[in-house]
């Protein structure tokens, strides 16, 4: 009517550059608590004292050797995991200790079914108590105290915090003082 002539790539330009604008300037996706501390937490630990911890979506194990063998310091432990928005659940189910001078412990919660498949954690997520934690029926809730996207603070029993980093870097907090910390070298 006016000379113009439009052709496909001509409408099709204007709306290929809106949808970027558009898409691009949408916030990211919130994760929520319990996914951003399973991926925080995924892969081999060590610390400054020679424990390893490994840590999976569905558990974690713990080996710390030191001493000599006349006087061995010696831990593993095998525990379930579950990641919940208030914070972390354990459950220990095998635990081999022997303390300089004192005898071996030896500890076993058989988690096997009758068709050898392992018994889910399940958890009560009203035992997570803000800012402390709980043990209950054998599971060790860790509750959340602090949270931003940089780390999550989490209270463990006797007064003692846990500081999760999104970096790959723990810090066990006593409540007597000091501080441990823990660097990932792997993630899976």
């Amino acid at each position: 009517m006016f000379g113009i002539k439009i052709n496909r790539i001509t409408l099709f330009f204007p709306l290929v550059i809106i949808c970027f604008l558009s898409c691009s300037s949408q916030k990211p996706l919130q994760r929520d608590t319990a996914s951003k501390l399973a991926e925080w937490r995924k892969g081999v630990w060590i610390n400054s004292q020679g424990s390893y911890t490994i840590y999976t979506d569905t558990h974690y194990f713990v080996l710390y050797l030191s001493g000599d063998s006349t006087n061995a310091n010696i831990y593993f432990g095998a525990s379930q995991v579950k990641y919940n928005n208030k914070g972390m659940a354990r459950k220990q189910v095998e635990r081999v200790r022997k303390l300089p001078d004192r005898d071996l412990e030896l500890f076993k919660n058989s988690v096997f079914q009758k068709d050898n498949t392992e018994e889910e954690l399940i958890i009560d997520s009203t035992q997570f108590a803000p800012g402390s934690c709980n043990f209950v029926n054998g599971i060790l809730y860790d509750s959340i105290t602090e949270e931003n996207e940089e780390y999550i603070l989490l209270s463990s029993c006797n007064g003692d915090k846990i500081k999760i980093f999104s970096n790959g870097v723990s810090v066990y907090l006593p409540k007597s003082g000091g501080e441990s910390y823990s660097y990932r070298i792997e993630k899976f």
